[in-house]
């Protein structure tokens, strides 16, 4: 049962000693694409307004 324990311990461990080298990068992809759905999101929503179909249902 320790054997279980102490190899997905390793495993773990060993993820951790590797995510340093991606750095900030992955922070920086998750807010690109945030910030891009945003922007698809608003300009829907502007959209909608204009054409006069805000709260329809």
């Amino acid at each position: 049962m320790d054997k279980i324990f102490y190899a997905i311990g390793d495993f773990f461990e060993s993820i951790f000693e590797v995510m340093p080298l991606f750095g900030d990068y992955i922070n920086y992809f998750y807010m690109f694409v945030i910030f891009t759905f945003l922007v698809v999101w608003v300009s829907k929503m502007f959209g909608f307004r204009k054409r006069g179909e805000e709260h329809s249902s």
